[in-house]
């Protein structure tokens, strides 16, 4: 095993490695510096043996064996030291796998260029050019897995779609060791013009292929976000107008009793002019039910949370749920009205959407909304359910309602209480399901 064999390797396993880390850190198990150490130590030898094997067949049969055999241990080694599942962790290293083969792609292309030939095998010359368009491409890879691949990941990591998105690199790669490496080893034996174009070509329609197709999978979460967040204003507007119109329908009633009052008045002095004493209580409380009967419930200083309060509430004492609310909040809140919205509404529609699967029985919500001090707040809400909660591998909650989906309303409220430095907690057991957030302060 030669030098260039030794620098060959290297380059191919240290920025795999490298990259990983840097845009997959958070997803590592623990412990996590042991599990780094182990894997690429174990990757690093069958990189360092399927190079030197790699060299000694001809046929792209073996080659496409022995890269296909190098790439599944390098799957399982990655899989197991992350949270990520083993086709998702498949589609991560091919790709990986296509960019150090498209540098060493590019590498024998500008070799060709200098020399008017390639070699058959590693040369320090190749080694060379190979580490400088390493070194000026790692930070588009980096940015490439940062934009695109990790967003990709956050955003479908439940859905089913990894399971069958793994074939376009795997085939991309395939394609590659079958019919275009054994060519331009065949054009070391009479180089031709042709061969010039192909490399830069091949590496513009490999990650056009791969950005197109990450950039899709992002935009089509996003837009099941962005339905879930209009969703939520339409319920919180639906709230609201509910409210302004039992508003307007108890100041309508005040007008009409305040015009009635005096007929009222005369009618009590007849009474008393007659000393009809029982007449008169017997009036007074005939007249009392005549009063607006329906009120504008407040919870709390907050109007929107008012409104999303008494939507929900309504819905579930039509279905004759047992309610406990206990609202204590003052201005001004930790947060803008529009965010405790998004969190106190998604958590009341997934109380009422878990009430509403369950056959009739006895079923409870119990909501809390309070402020221990001016900078805290702290949200609860705790409902029964039937059926089992489904998560990922990595915890992620699923939705009921769309399969293999991530649960958008519980990712709403996580992201909120994040960004604003919270702590949320997610309980569930005996089909009590209960979320609990502590909001401390501004972002």
């Amino acid at each position: 095993m030669t030098l260039a064999y030794i620098i060959n390797s290297l380059l191919f396993v240290v920025p795999c490695i490298l990259l990983l880390l840097l845009v997959f850190w958070d997803q590592l198990k623990t412990p996590t510096v042991l599990r780094i150490f182990i894997g690429g130590s174990v990757f690093l030898t069958i990189s360092f043996w399927g190079t030197y094997i790699y060299f000694l067949f001809e046929t792209p049969l073996h080659h496409l064996l022995i890269s296909a055999a190098s790439m599944f241990s390098g799957v399982l080694i990655f899989s197991s030291a992350c949270k990520y599942n083993f086709w998702q962790s498949l589609f991560i290293i091919e790709v990986v796998n296509s960019y150090s083969e498209n540098i060493r792609f590019l590498s024998m292309d500008l070799y060709y260029l200098m020399n008017g030939e390639l070699p058959r095998q590693p040369i320090l010359p190749i080694a060379f050019i190979t580490t400088l368009l390493t070194l000026l491409t790692f930070p588009a890879i980096w940015l490439f897995y940062r934009h695109f691949m990790r967003p990709a990941l956050d955003y479908t990591v439940s859905l089913s779609v990894w399971k069958w998105v793994w074939l376009i690199p795997v085939s991309n790669n395939a394609v590659y060791t079958v019919t275009i490496a054994p060519e331009y080893s065949r054009f070391g034996l009479s180089p031709e013009d042709v061969f010039f174009p192909i490399p830069p070509f091949w590496v513009l329609l490999t990650f056009s292929a791969y950005g197109i197709l990450l950039k899709m999978m992002i935009d089509v979460s996003k837009n099941a976000v962005l339905q879930e967040n209009l969703h939520l204003s339409e319920t919180q507007i639906a709230a609201q107008q509910k409210q302004m119109e039992l508003l307007q329908s108890n100041i309508q009633e005040t007008r009409r009793f305040r015009h009635d009052m005096q007929h009222h008045f005369l009618a009590m002095e007849g009474f008393l002019g007659d000393h009809d004493l029982e007449g008169l209580k017997t009036y007074i409380r005939q007249s009392a039910a005549i009063f607006p009967a329906r009120q504008t419930e407040t919870f709390c200083c907050s109007a929107a949370v008012n409104a999303l309060l008494s939507y929900y509430l309504e819905q579930e004492e039509k279905e004759h749920v047992d309610i406990s609310v206990n609202a204590a909040l003052s201005d001004p809140l930790p947060i803008p009205d529009a965010e405790l919205c998004i969190v106190v509404g998604n958590l009341l529609e997934n109380a009422v959407e878990a009430h509403r699967r369950m056959k009739p029985q006895e079923r409870f919500l119990d909501i809390s909304l309070s402020m221990p001090s001016r900078s805290i707040l702290t949200i609860q809400v705790c409902n029964n359910y039937e059926g089992a909660v489904r998560q990922t591998a990595d915890g992620t909650f699923l939705s009921s309602k769309r399969k293999d989906r991530k649960g958008i309303g519980l990712s709403s409220v996580l992201s909120i209480t994040e960004k604003y430095h919270g702590i949320a907690r997610i309980e569930y057991q005996n089909q009590i399901f209960k979320v609990s957030v502590i909001i401390s302060q501004y972002p």
